[in-house]
């Protein structure tokens, strides 16, 4: 009898924590997303729907088995160049775009094997590096929006050793911090998309024209981000997830200057680039290299004000020498295709309008292209 009475009260903790695991699954249901997370965040959904664009790029292959793929894997800075742009470059070929903000070593590496494990005819690989793609805050959409669990639990570092130089920590995949953050984001709603009150008014009022207070565009956050994500959508299929960068102007030095100090204190200012990356980026030049495909290593184009501001404390330079060092030792393998390329100390890169201190303006794309794609790799 006295176990009778016992029974329910050690099982109300875990009836009560399943209570509350369930309850927080209404947090992933689309609907409250888009109400209570902000309608301004949206660089997840750039992660989340490359799983969109790799269907429409295996369905392209299935149409048109005679056209090869080039793949281009970076950050926003590499999401202008399209199929289309690129067509004169790479006859008979389909360039699907992989870029996403701040896409790291990590996620590009993700995309690179499984499109090798479809053994899909690569033309050509674009690899985008900088030191901000190698920083510990890179990671941090990629967590949120990209891989599958069966990729990470394999690429787990577990006894991941403390070094001065990253360059020689000899990681073996995601840290378990990397790991942690990265399941608790799957299994928890509200860690994933954190209750925010003033996201839920932002979400449902009218968004204001930026110059007229009080004049709205008729059509209410949340409005705007579900187009967005159509837009994002529709772009998968019509330029094989490329986004145009509509804006082709220069902004003032005095601008570029204060945002170059701001990214460099947000992402590197007091940190070390991250091991996991560092990993990451050698494990694809180990998938590619013998494999006779042309790969492009990109350092992007950055204003002079950022690119000095890096300089300062040797971080480009050091971080240049290794990249060069890694690609150099892949190249030793025959039948190994690399090529780095940096428009930064290119002559011919003469269009240097920048929107920030990280993007280059539209204008300025088709002067860069032939640096990019050199003939020797065409």
């Amino acid at each position: 009898m006295n176990f009778k009475l016992k029974f329910p009260v050690v099982f109300y903790p875990i009836l009560l924590a399943f209570s509350l695991f369930l309850l927080d699954k209404i947090f992933f249901l689309p609907v409250v997303v888009e109400n209570t997370y902000s309608w301004k965040k949206i660089e997840r959904k750039f992660y989340e729907l490359k799983e969109d664009l790799f269907e429409v790029m295996l369905e392209e292959r299935r149409k048109n088995p005679s056209k090869q793929i080039g793949l281009i894997l970076g950050s926003s800075r590499s999401g202008e160049f399209d199929s289309k742009m690129l067509e004169s470059f790479f006859p008979n070929t389909n360039s699907f775009n992989f870029a996403a903000p701040f896409g790291p070593p990590s996620f590009q590496a993700y995309w690179l094997e499984r499109s090798i494990q479809a053994k899909l005819p690569l033309r050509y690989v674009l690899i985008e590096v900088d030191p901000l793609l190698f920083s510990q805050s890179a990671i941090e959409y990629s967590l949120n929006g990209s891989y599958d669990n069966e990729y990470v639990l394999k690429q787990i570092d577990f006894y991941r050793m403390k070094t001065k130089n990253p360059w020689l920590a000899e990681a073996k995949g995601f840290s378990m911090d990397e790991v942690e953050v990265y399941f608790l984001k799957k299994l928890f709603a509200l860690y994933k998309y954190p209750l925010d009150p003033t996201a839920i008014k932002a979400n449902n009022k009218e968004i204001e024209v930026g110059f007229f207070p009080g004049m709205s565009v008729g059509i209410t956050g949340k409005d705007h981000k579900r187009n967005y994500i159509d837009k994002i959508k529709l772009v998968n299929r019509v330029k094989f997830g490329a986004l145009p960068n509509e804006i082709k102007f220069a902004n003032m030095d005095v601008f570029l200057e204060r945002d170059a100090e701001a990214m460099y204190n947000q992402y590197l200012r007091g940190t070390k680039l991250a091991p996991t990356q560092i990993y990451f980026f050698k494990k694809m030049l180990d998938l590619l290299k013998g494999t006779g495909i042309p790969v492009i290593i990109y350092f992007p184009a950055v204003s002079d004000a950022l690119r000095r501001r890096m300089s300062t404390d040797g971080l480009l330079e050091g971080f240049n020498g290794e990249i060069r060092k890694a690609v150099a030792h892949a190249s030793q393998v025959p039948n190994s295709k690399f090529t780095v390329v940096d428009p930064n100390s290119d002559p011919r890169w003469v269009c240097k309008d920048f929107v920030d201190s990280l993007h280059l303006s539209g204008a300025c794309f088709p002067n860069l292209l032939p640096i990019l794609f050199p003939k020797e790799i065409r």
